[in-house]
């Protein structure tokens, strides 16, 4: 299930250890949970210092951004990039990684260049992550990315500003949230908010949320055990809540039409059919001539084999694969260890 939440994730990437010394920043636009627009900037810092620390990590130079204008001067295009469509009445919601260093850096930086810090409203992926995903065992951007599969640049802001987005829209579609207020709602985590009076940051309410198991975590997903004396071996045990985040952002099943037969162990029927449509997959009730893969479960030859096995013979490529099979696809294709 797709999350179709609204919201723009920035990142900055600053010159040296001062606030307010940012050399680039990136913005991405989300609306229905699509990424419709994104738009980068280069900043030529004030004072103009770069840390070699800093270069070392990003590997910004102060060359890169002698000529380009300073924050002042972009403020009003970042400020017009920032606000919502027009007829909407409302703010966009900013989100982060680490919120809290980048609204920092952007108050500093309109209070560097003496301008007016108009009131925002702001939440951070990492808080979010932390209650969505509780076992894991890192929160930090590359680890997080690394675990959903979404392959990035690390340190360029727009790479992770898009990284940030798609964290986000992966905790909001695991949770089967309906949109970004939703998703805090049942994470009870509260919005961050900024002004002229400083900011706070998103906080998570008294009342704790136990940690994500089997019984637990709202979609039900916990860990899956291959059955007993079965060849799927790639995996003794994998996180089902794992694959089906990572198959928002790599689907190795697009374009492919795909019927389950028979009665499957380690998964229902409905955790099957929406793990393949996730995968890109469009699932039949019955095999066709156009049916490119026919998951058969462990009970006898069924219906659907029998009409596979003869499309077969007459020279189509459908595929039939045993359960175990068909969840050692999945893992390869995701890149799953």
């Amino acid at each position: 299930m797709a999350f179709p939440a609204d919201f723009i994730a920035i990142d900055f990437e600053t010159a040296n250890r001062r606030s307010d010394s940012a050399c680039q920043l990136a913005a991405v636009v989300v609306r229905g949970g699509e990424v419709c627009d994104s738009k980068m900037w280069m900043i030529r810092p004030e004072p103009f210092f770069f840390s070699p620390m800093n270069i070392e990590i990003h590997g910004i130079s102060p060359n890169d951004v002698a000529d380009e204008p300073d924050f002042g001067e972009l403020w009003h295009d970042i400020a017009d990039y920032f606000r919502l469509p027009p007829g909407q009445s409302r703010a966009p919601c900013l989100v982060a990684h680490n919120a809290s260093f980048d609204i920092g850096v952007l108050i500093a930086c309109l209070k560097t260049h003496r301008l007016p810090i108009p009131e925002m409203q702001y939440t951070c992926t990492r808080s979010i992550a932390r209650q969505t995903w509780p076992d894991r065992p890192r929160f930090g951007l590359k680890p997080l990315s690394d675990w959903l599969g979404v392959r990035f640049r690390h340190h360029d802001a727009l790479e992770d500003s898009i990284a940030c987005a798609k964290i986000l829209l992966a905790a909001g579609a695991d949770l089967n949230a309906t949109s970004l207020e939703d998703l805090e709602q049942r994470l009870k985590l509260s919005r961050g908010t900024a002004g002229a009076w400083g900011k706070r940051g998103p906080a998570k309410s008294r009342s704790r949320r136990g940690k994500s198991t089997g019984t637990t975590k709202p979609n039900g997903f916990g860990k899956v055990q291959p059955p007993n004396g079965d060849t799927f071996d790639q995996a003794k045990a994998f996180e089902l809540q794992r694959l089906f985040v990572r198959a928002e952002f790599i689907r190795p099943l697009q374009n492919q039409s795909i019927v389950f037969s028979g009665e499957l162990r380690s998964l229902n029927r409905e955790e099957a059919e929406s793990l393949a449509q996730r995968l890109g997959g469009e699932c039949q009730a019955d095999v066709e001539e156009s049916t490119n893969l026919l998951v058969v479960g462990h009970s006898s030859q069924s219906v659907q084999e029998v009409s596979a096995r003869r499309y077969q013979a007459s020279g189509s490529s459908i595929r039939i694969l045993n359960e175990d099979e068909f969840l050692g696809l999945i893992v390869s294709g995701l890149g799953i260890t």
